[in-house]
């Protein structure tokens, strides 16, 4: 899972990422154009159970890579910094919430609605001029007699999406068949990408009454001080939990966040175990046996013979793969079986 992470300037977006992954990047770096990238491990008690019960030679969570994103984002930014957001899974909204006249705000005021609404204004914006430009070579080529059905397929899609654009609604909120969406698919539109909503507040405004209303009108939003945590992400791992609770915090937000990113984007957790290894991989709610089976090799999708399948939680409470066979928990699956979050799947094939 690949996630970008974009806002206005001087929100925040490096000390989030450092405050989420417990990376180093260096922060107050205002006007620079290079991405910073950092990969964190899902936190996972399942694989940590996996593991004690197994015993493996090696253990492999699965993994998050957030992806800061420099500057704001409308029709006049740098073409690779919107490639690397276009190239993401979801994007992560920073928005400023704190007041630090260290850091003045480049719009003067703290205000995060007004914040929000540039963001998703400069995606719009992006995203109209891209479709516009290609919709004008289209009907060229068209004037040309040089276009094609495709085209034509395209050109229509185009033309709804620049309507819809043009009147600053985002393309996730317009309705489009498969064959819509499969002929737009390769402009990776900022506004179709799904959206988490991270606000940047000061520490002692946690659980303020003024937090919650504005987290009240942000659709898939939560809270975090990103200045506290990234100080405790830099602490021993030992000290944190005193840290924790002398800032009011119950947990490090990553934990949360990754649960709200799953739920966001709608994936699930299935489980490879054994002597060997011991390995989560992620995928999207409906993937079948025989896709799954892809995620972890090309070869198991193109020789797919059954899925031997068993849940972790009938494991758990079972102790032993012997004991899950005994209640009758075990089972052989065809390669339209739908992959449940918390399967732990063998494959047969043969190529």
């Amino acid at each position: 899972m690949r996630l970008g992470i974009i806002g206005l300037n001087l929100s925040g977006k490096t000390t989030v990422l450092n405050a989420l992954t417990g990376a180093r990047k260096e922060i107050g770096t205002y006007g620079k154009s290079d991405t910073n990238i950092a990969v964190v491990k899902v936190p996972d008690q399942r694989v940590d159970r996996l593991t004690e019960l197994y015993s493996p030679k090696k253990t492999v969570y699965a993994d998050v890579e957030f992806v800061d994103i420099p500057g704001g984002i409308d029709d006049g930014s740098d073409p690779k910094i919107v490639a690397a957001a276009r190239e993401t899974d979801a994007l992560v909204f920073v928005i400023r919430a704190f007041n630090d006249p260290n850091v003045p705000h480049p719009n003067t005021t703290v205000d995060p609605a007004r914040d929000l609404g540039y963001i998703r204004t400069g995606l719009i914006i992006n995203d109209l001029s891209v479709a516009e430009k290609r919709l004008e070579r289209l009907k060229k080529n068209a004037e040309k007699g040089l276009s094609d059905a495709r085209d034509k397929s395209e050109m229509d899609v185009l033309e709804k999406a620049v309507t819809h654009l043009g009147n600053e609604k985002p393309l996730s909120g317009m309705e489009m068949s498969d064959l819509e969406e499969k002929a737009v698919r390769s402009f990776q539109f900022l506004t179709l990408k799904p959206v988490l909503i991270l606000l940047n507040v000061s520490e002692g405004d946690l659980g303020s009454p003024e937090t919650s209303g504005c987290l009240d009108t942000m659709e898939n939003s939560m809270a975090l001080c990103a200045d506290i945590e990234m100080q405790i992400q830099q602490l021993d791992e030992n000290d944190h939990a005193a840290f924790l609770e002398d800032a009011g915090i119950k947990e490090l937000s990553l934990n949360a966040f990754i649960r709200k990113a799953y739920s966001t984007l709608g994936l699930i957790s299935f489980f490879t175990a054994g002597e060997k290894e011991v390995h989560a991989w992620t995928v999207k709610k409906g993937t079948s046996a025989v896709k799954a089976a892809g995620k972890i090799h090309s070869d198991l999708e193109r020789g797919f013979i059954r899925a031997e399948v068993f849940s972790y939680y009938d494991l758990d409470s079972l102790g032993s793969e012997r004991e899950v066979k005994n209640a009758g928990k075990f089972r052989l699956e065809g390669k339209d079986y739908i992959i449940e979050d918390g399967d732990i799947v063998v494959i047969k094939f043969s190529v």
